[in-house]
């Protein structure tokens, strides 16, 4: 059977992927109405994506790729459309049931690839399959700034449920996942959270708890200190801009998008500073990057010059590709390849819990104390990462020479 083109066959995740984090990001805070409930929402969303992850994933290991596929899609159309319907007292579990089912495009994406095409083109397709779900992100926002209203996620769903139809046939067999070779894992490959198919099912916590490498260890927990400093302004995003810079919901999903379209730039600058300097001198400057973009939005919000507010949101974006660049890369030179796939998954394990708390916490913060609170965190988190770093930079050297050993 002839192989299906691969650029249409990206087309439903990409949609997919655009409506939550383009359309979603965007109108479900505004559903919610209360930063209490944004948070919570954008918790549960984070929630069911990371639950989902795992159950497809087993799932995959029982049923043909083409039936998990089509039913992952129809059913984010459906909880999507209960979204729309539904969305007064029941849009928090709604959200989670939505990140749930979406959690299956979001895990079958690298799946698909390996399963699809021959392994001289993986490197390729995974990397062109992040980019084409990131400019889904980025039309859904361009979508918002025009009408930001949840419903106009759901023709884009359903033409998600029409352009998989095609491609149906090529996929009726069990998921055979495959070992990725060693070349996805080099530092090249800057996307990571496209391969949940994958390290979801290889979470091993011991590799937290090893305390004999103490670099990775001190990289996974000033990981986690940089992850929670944005997610709360991240969770309540255009009720921020409103309240606190004076933007509409069509100007901040304007701000998003070309601020989302700039940063997939911003990937291929920070890949070449880790390649020059190292992973962690990219991810510390990511990390003050982060500490400069929240005082400029503390700023915008002391002095009413909201426009300074509105970059720092902008830079915090920014920041994000230098942070993910680093963090990936640095965990694969800091351990084996044969334990790459498992330490990956891990920090992708964190990366769902971080947007969980982060959401749930920072909405009831900003709820009883304001929003600058959540940007005093996001200073404090930052400067915890960086102190973290200076030692981790002092076992570094050490888990290098071992590495070298074992190589």
């Amino acid at each position: 059977m002839k192989k299906p083109n691969f650029y249409y066959l990206s087309f439903p995740f990409s949609i997919v992927n655009g409506v939550v984090w383009g359309i979603g990001i965007v109108s479900l805070p505004l559903l919610a109405k209360t930063t209490a409930r944004a948070g919570l929402t954008f918790a549960m969303l984070n929630l069911g994506i990371a639950t989902g992850a795992i159950v497809w994933g087993h799932l995959s290991s029982k049923f043909k790729l083409n039936n998990l596929i089509f039913t992952g899609t129809i059913l984010s159309f459906l909880a999507w459309l209960a979204i729309v319907l539904l969305n007064g007292k029941f849009l928090i579990p709604l959200a989670f049931v939505f990140g749930t089912f979406t959690a299956s495009i979001f895990t079958f994406a690298s799946v698909m690839i390996t399963n699809t095409y021959p392994k001289e083109l993986w490197d390729k397709y995974i990397a062109q399959m992040q980019a084409f779900m990131t400019f889904g992100t980025v039309v859904g926002l361009l979508v918002t700034a025009i009408f930001p209203k949840a419903v106009t996620g759901l023709p884009f769903l359903f033409l998600a449920i029409l352009f998989y139809l095609p491609f149906y046939k090529h996929h009726r067999h069990i998921a055979v996942h495959h070992k990725l070779h060693a070349s996805l894992l080099k530092p090249k490959m800057h996307f990571a959270e496209l391969f949940n198919g994958y390290f979801h099912q290889n979470i091993r916590w011991k590799h937290f708890l090893n305390f004999k490498n103490k670099s990775l260890l001190l990289l996974n927990v000033q990981w986690i200190f940089v992850l929670l400093a944005p997610e709360p302004v991240y969770a309540m995003y255009p009720l921020l801009m409103k309240k606190a810079f004076h933007l509409s919901a069509s100007s901040s999903s304007l701000v998003y998008a070309l601020s989302t379209a700039f940063g997939v730039v911003l990937f291929i600058a920070a890949g070449k500073i880790a390649k020059k300097r190292s992973p962690f001198f990219t991810m510390n400057l990511g990390t003050l990057s982060y500490i400069l973009s929240f005082l400029l939005m503390l700023t915008g919000i002391w002095t009413q010059f909201f426009f300074i507010g509105i970059f720092g949101f902008m830079f915090m974006i920014f920041s994000w590709a230098f942070i993910s660049t680093g963090m990936n890369i640095g965990v694969v030179e800091l351990t084996s390849e044969k334990k790459r796939g498992e330490a990956l998954g891990l920090a992708n394990s964190f990366q769902s819990i971080d947007n969980v708390l982060g959401g749930a916490i920072g909405g009831f913060v900003v709820a009883s104390m304001g929003y600058p609170v959540i940007l005093y965190f996001g200073v404090l988190f930052s400067c915890i990462a960086i102190i973290l770093s200076i030692f981790q930079h002092n076992f570094k050297s050490e888990n290098y020479a071992v590495q070298k050993e074992k190589d």
